[in-house]
């Protein structure tokens, strides 16, 4: 792991100084070994995962337009001028300048997109900062290929990969020449990152995905039977193992929770990403079926719905919970909202006579997400320039940051002003 950390602190000067251009070229070089590589990584994360291959394939394909995308990004200049504002009628140019090296930390339900080929990995890379990524251990072999694939196209010490248990994840936030985190996964694990970085010597930040509720919503004049299809299908695809699943729906209609309930639990799921989320998930039903009415499907893991009045809602009951499950309460929204914790999304559905209670709705929900989705379901996330995938704590770390989107780069550059420097000067 030292040796990984040394390369990449002796290539930081030189990736910082690259070009835009050439940084494009070197993202669009990554998308290219990936497509080409595309049949082998998709077996690979198959047997890994037991994730589908058409759920993979076009992970496969977002991962390689987010490196596309973002070297694009890179290739535009950024600079802010603020013509003879100084003192003596000096002009202030401010720039972006690289932060240094990044360490990565690969989730496991996104093992191309979020994972060692993923958009920390992607967008450090194009803000200029060399990456030093540690694998998940759940996909040892997905990572390793994806690692080999990027090594290979990448410049010497832009890429490195490690691997390892909790104390190397701690190891390599405490190394000297890290200088920020990029990290997607569990809010214990994110915690764990976050005091090492602040226990430091020098303080560096933390960039931390670490899991959500993604309330939704449903409102009486959408309460129909084209909205039980949607959310059923959200909260069990991929096995319910998306940081954007539905964890909480709530609705006045005690006929729509039970028809969302027993949609959930008719869906077929595969298995999950690994024997310990899968016994979790199993607790979980275990435990809400000793207190809460459930209903359940067929199969291990078992799809299930927790049914329960809104006043009942507390403790783990608005909570995440990685699987095909989900806790829906019914009864009137408005005062559970003021009891939820920050979330990476909030969803409503509404119809046109709704939109005067959902208006009244609205700032609860953004006052608690990061993205906020009208009659529509939270899971798949769109990287454009517009799109924020953070949210308030314990969503995320940083509210203000996102990890899909051009503005991911953001986190892994800092504005630097320069005041009265010859135009020759200026980077």
């Amino acid at each position: 792991m030292s040796t990984a950390v040394a390369v990449a602190v002796r290539a930081a000067p030189q990736l910082a100084a690259t070009s835009g251009e050439l940084r494009r070229a070197m993202l669009h070089a990554c998308a290219d070994v990936l497509v080409l590589a595309g049949d082998e990584i998709v077996a690979t994360a198959l047997a890994e995962t037991g994730l589908t291959e058409a759920r993979l394939r076009g992970e496969l394909d977002r991962t390689a337009n987010q490196f596309r995308q973002y070297g694009d990004h890179a290739a535009e200049p950024w600079r802010r001028v603020s013509a003879g504002a100084a003192a003596g009628g000096a002009d202030v140019v401010t720039v972006p300048v690289p932060v240094g090296p990044v360490a990565v930390f690969a989730a496991s339900n996104f093992p191309l997109a979020f994972g060692v080929s993923g958009g920390d990995t992607a967008s450090a890379l194009a803000a200029g900062c060399p990456v030093v990524v540690k694998a998940h251990p759940a996909q040892p072999h997905t990572g390793e290929l994806l690692g080999r694939l990027l090594a290979r196209t990448l410049p010497e010490g832009a890429f490195s990969l490690v691997a390892g248990g909790p104390e190397v994840s701690l190891e390599l936030v405490r190394a000297p020449g890290i200088r920020a985190v990029g990290f997607t996964g569990s809010l214990q694990g994110g915690r764990a990152l976050m005091d090492a970085a602040a226990g430091r010597p020098d303080p560096i930040p933390v960039y931390a995905e670490m899991g959500s509720l993604n309330p939704v919503l449903v409102l009486p004049g959408a309460a129909g039977a084209a909205t039980v299809a949607a959310l059923a299908a959200a909260v069990t695809g991929s096995a319910g193992q998306l940081c954007t699943k539905p964890g909480l729906v709530l609705t006045e209609s005690a006929a729509f929770a039970d028809a969302l309930a027993a949609a959930v639990a008719a869906l077929p799921v595969h298995r999950m990403l690994t024997p310990a989320m899968a016994d979790a998930h199993a607790r979980w039903r275990s435990d809400t079926s000793a207190a809460h009415r459930v209903v359940a499907g067929e199969g291990e893991p078992a799809p299930f719905a927790v049914v329960v009045d809104a006043a009942e809602l507390a403790g783990e009951l608005l909570e995440e919970h990685f699987g095909p499950s989900v806790v829906i309460g019914v009864g009137e929204p408005g005062k559970v909202l003021e009891r939820l914790e920050g979330s990476l999304t909030a969803s409503v559905f509404a119809a046109d006579a709704d939109r005067d209670t959902a208006r009244v709705l609205l700032p609860a929900l953004l006052a608690r997400a990061g993205r906020v989705v009208w009659n529509g379901v939270p899971t798949g996330v769109a990287v454009c320039d517009a799109m924020h995938h953070g949210g308030p704590w314990p969503a995320t770390s940083a509210s203000w940051s996102t990890s899909v989107g051009t503005e991911a780069i953001e986190r892994f550059r800092r504005p630097v002003a320069l005041q009265g420097l010859p135009a020759e000067l200026i980077p």
